[in-house]
């Protein structure tokens, strides 16, 4: 096994770990990804990188809606279930901004994914979890970097375990 594809695998494992502990909790470590990933541009064009970006939702069990379920690997939904989804399919504005919407889970908890564009070959990816609080009839939204940081270590694996590395470094 090479050294790229140890990286690759020691990466994917550590990310694969965010279900069972966030990164970006807290402390010097995780405040490092939450810079690094804060404003980090893929070097990917939007429409190149977007179905990746959506089968990070997916594989953390999100349904997305509409087209983007078939584009993630999900199975189409059918029209009664769309209707009923509180998220969307994606959009793409006029300046060429991706934006999707995944449908709650059991616990009202939802992803929004935003992409914009940075160039010919680049894209700024964001994530946001939208907590539903349906006691109080409100809504609670924060920027999930281990998300953003899942989505790099799909595309590239170096680039996060770099980060990984640096952020280990600054505990």
């Amino acid at each position: 096994m090479t050294n790229r594809n140890l990286w690759t695998v020691a990466v994917v494992a550590l990310v694969a770990a965010a279900g069972c502990k966030n990164f970006t909790a807290g402390g010097s470590g995780p405040a490092y990804v939450r810079d690094a990933m804060r404003e980090y541009r893929f070097p990917k064009a939007c429409e190149v990188l977007w179905v990746d970006g959506l089968k990070v939702i997916a594989a953390d069990g999100f349904g997305l809606v509409g087209s983007d379920r078939e584009l993630a690997g999900q199975e189409k939904q059918g029209f009664v279930t769309s209707f009923l989804n509180r998220g969307h399919a994606t959009t793409r504005d006029d300046d060429g901004v991706f934006e999707a919407e995944s449908d709650a889970n059991g616990q009202g908890l939802r992803f929004l994914v935003k992409g914009k564009p940075a160039g010919a070959d680049g894209c700024f990816v964001q994530y946001f979890a939208i907590q539903d609080d349906r006691t109080n009839s409100t809504e609670a939204r924060h920027r999930d970097y281990d998300k953003e940081l899942q989505l790099l270590s799909k595309i590239d694996p170096m680039a996060a375990a770099r980060i990984l590395d640096a952020a280990d470094r600054a505990k």
